[in-house]
């Protein structure tokens, strides 16, 4: 008999979604973490009296009813975690040479902020909405995957605007809607194109990240950790069983039920293994060969990975609100060609300039957090980076990398909160705190590939049938969730360990 009916691999949205989905059902589940603490990019760290968040600074759908919230419903866990809804009338501030623009809650009144700016351009931006309104009802169709060729063929002769834009660039509909190069940056920025330019994005990522906003943004209290807490306190008290610092060496096959072996040297069984690792890393390094199709193998280690991100956590003594900063993120563009900055996140370019970054405040977010002292404030100033400017560094282990190293990172590291001066003057000078973090962070603390932020890059080629869809992998009882699967950002991993569970649930239910 198998020891466990389910084991879960990895901590991240998508893992612990999952877990307790299943935890929910009564199933037995046991969840593996190969660091010491849970959650992923969930999972904030703390430094003197400062915290700070590593991959969540703002969330959408979060009103009681809309997509977000019912799937923290569904779990369990919607009323265990309180949020404070940033100011509807600005909490985005996209800033060009020159021009500035904030981004509203209300579709409508985004449009007219828009059509106010660009009157030129109303047909564009009237346009732009009308693709962006049936993407967005395509995509929700769409969201249970999986679909048969005969059903996929119907859902696309319901849905001929995916035909057009399910396989393009987000700069091919930028060019359809408008020649106006302000216009294309401001769609191109605030849109979101997680970490790729607009030449190089699927079309749809954007559009769906910018109705993921667009009735709200909103904000933890406590950060990152307080829904991380909400899952695991839910799933001890479901029954799961956790356990950090357990890194899987090994996933195998036999008499049907799954082997799963980690670095320590012990073993655990189950019936079903859903893994929220990489599937580069699931079915390239992980799970046996034998009993994977070279297929399955070839797709996962031909994924490309997202770019990395270089931070600065900061803790300050300034008095940042008479200096004009609120709880509103900053994304901060030296040019209005998107693409020309999007391209610029090499590591020769970083020591000069960081010519595109993104500025938030947890402490300003929510200033009963406990994220700084009271009269203090901690920052979060980032930018993306490529991984193979900190590649040849990267087999050292974490804390004896080399002095070069340590040099070279603070050379780019000041060069960042150097940049933000233009916002918060003086800032390099009231350093209270300061730790610069590459993608090579990430690449350790959340076993990312490359350090990539947002599992494969969300490119048209790896959009749909180019990811995990359907988050299976040709292993029967093996599933995947995670930004492998319906893409980066914390709401679709979580949608994923809930769409994933369910998969799981029913195929546990059928082997009785």
């Amino acid at each position: 008999m198998a020891e466990y009916q389910a084991i879960v691999i990895g901590s991240g949205a998508g893992g612990l979604s999952a877990a307790l989905y299943l935890a929910k059902q009564g199933f037995s589940i046991l969840l593996l973490e190969a660091m010491p603490s849970f959650g992923g990019y969930l999972n904030p760290f703390r430094r003197g009296p400062y915290s700070f968040d590593t991959g969540l600074h703002y969330l959408g759908q979060l009103g009681r009813g809309e997509a977000f919230w019912n799937l923290l419903d569904i779990l369990g866990i919607a009323d265990r975690v309180d949020f404070v809804e940033l100011d509807p009338e600005g909490f985005d501030r996209y800033v060009f040479p020159d021009y500035e623009f904030v981004l509203c809650k209300g579709k409508e009144r985004y449009k007219e902020r828009l059509i106010r700016d660009f009157p030129k351009e109303v047909n564009g931006i009237r346009k732009y909405f009308s693709v962006f309104d049936k993407v967005c009802k395509a995509t929700g169709a769409s969201m249970p995957s999986g679909r048969k060729p005969l059903g996929m063929l119907g859902f696309l002769m319901k849905n001929p605007v995916m035909l057009k834009y399910g396989r393009a660039t987000y700069q091919k509909l930028l060019d359809e809607v408008t020649t106006d190069k302000l216009l294309q940056a401001v769609l191109g920025a605030h849109s979101g194109t997680y970490g790729l330019a607009p030449a190089r994005a699927s079309a749809l990522i954007p559009l769906m990240v910018l109705n993921h906003y667009l009735n709200g943004a909103y904000y933890p209290k406590g950060g990152s950790g307080a829904i991380r807490d909400a899952f695991v306190t839910a799933l001890q008290a479901h029954g799961a069983q956790t356990k950090t610092r357990s890194r899987v060496v090994g996933i195998d096959k036999k008499a049907g039920e799954f082997v799963v072996n980690i670095e320590s040297g012990e073993q655990f069984t189950a019936k079903v293994v859903i893994s929220n690792a990489d599937p580069s890393l699931t079915l390239g390094r992980i799970v046996n060969t034998e009993i994977l199709s070279s297929k399955a193998r070839k797709k996962a280690t031909r994924l490309r990975p997202s770019v990395g991100a270089f931070y600065a956590f900061v803790g300050t003594d300034l008095n940042l609100t008479s200096l004009g900063i609120t709880g509103a993120n900053i994304h901060h563009f030296d040019d209005i060609d998107i693409n020309k900055m999007y391209g610029a996140f090499d590591a020769a370019s970083l020591r000069e300039n960081a010519s595109a970054f993104f500025i938030t405040s947890p402490s300003l977010k929510d200033p009963e957090g406990g994220h700084a002292p009271n009269g203090r404030h901690a920052l979060e100033i980032l930018t993306m980076a490529d991984y193979e400017s900190f590649g040849k560094w990267a087999d050292a282990l974490l804390m004896k990398r080399a002095e070069d190293y340590t040099r070279f990172k603070n050379k780019i590291g000041e060069r960042l909160v150097k940049a933000a001066e233009i916002y918060i003057p003086g800032l390099s000078e009231r350093l209270d705190h300061v730790e610069y973090a590459s993608p090579l962070s990430n690449e350790y603390r959340v076993n990312a590939v490359r350090g990539g932020c947002y599992g494969p890059e969300q490119t048209p080629d790896q959009m749909g049938p180019g990811r995990y869809v359907s988050f299976t992998a040709g292993v029967e009882g093996l599933f995947l969730v995670g930004a492998g699967t319906l893409g980066g950002g914390i709401m679709p991993c979580v949608a994923s360990g809930v769409l994933a569970g369910s998969k799981a649930a029913k195929h546990l239910d059928s082997s009785k």
